[in-house]
């Protein structure tokens, strides 16, 4: 055997010793999982939305601000407005997008927020988002 190969198994070796514990036979235990979105009492405000995805690039807030508007412009009109469904979709986006690169959930976010600019505000609501 020639000392390059020898050098290449030693480096293997050691290399599959690193990925087991340290050599001691158990493997290495998995990574924490991310911690679990709060789940704010009800109804939902935008302070409450912002606690749940607080955290996240600063755009995500901003998506969830947009959203609990939203909701609560449905309300103000005399729609159904589900304040529980809205703070599953926060809480399951949020476990999403923590386990992201930071510029990945801002993308999203950022995409998300665009989508819902789209939709025209009522004049009764002109005032939601402020808060």
């Amino acid at each position: 055997m020639s000392i390059r190969t020898a050098a290449i198994v030693a480096v293997a070796v050691l290399g599959l010793a690193a990925c087991d514990g340290g050599g001691t036979g158990r493997p290495l235990p998995p990574p924490p999982a991310p911690p679990v979105p709060p789940s704010p009492d009800l109804p939902l405000t935008g302070v409450k939305a912002r606690e749940i995805i607080n955290g996240l690039p600063l755009n995500c807030r901003e998506m969830a601000s947009l959203k609990t508007a939203i909701l609560l412009c449905e309300e103000r009109q005399g729609r159904p407005a589900d304040h529980a469904a809205l703070r599953t979709e926060l809480r399951d986006l949020k476990w999403t997008l923590q386990a992201l690169p930071p510029e990945e959930a801002s993308a999203r976010c950022a995409a998300i927020a665009d989508e819902l600019r789209l939709t025209p505000k009522p004049q009764v609501c002109w005032d939601l988002g402020e808060d």
